[in-house]
């Protein structure tokens, strides 16, 4: 539980900007180009739109999207 919430296993999602994703509670990678990155969540599948997308895997559950984000998606 983080800041009295208790966000039922929901991904977590840090942006720095729209030039930089973290998410952390990723299950895997379903879509990977250059303007379109769908990963599951387990519970949900996000998707990131933009330009020049780029993925660097920093471990088994976190992911960090690079690029233009332009848009994102959720889908339960």
């Amino acid at each position: 539980m983080k800041n009295g919430m208790d966000i039922g296993g929901a991904p977590l999602i840090e942006m720095t900007g729209n030039r930089q994703a973290l998410i952390e509670g990723s299950a895997g990678i379903l879509l990977y180009e250059s303007e379109r990155i769908k990963l599951s969540t387990g519970r949900m599948i996000i998707t990131f739109c933009g330009r020049g997308l780029r993925l660097r895997c920093i471990s088994g559950s976190c992911v960090e999207i690079y690029g233009f984000i332009s848009n994102i998606e959720f889908t339960c």
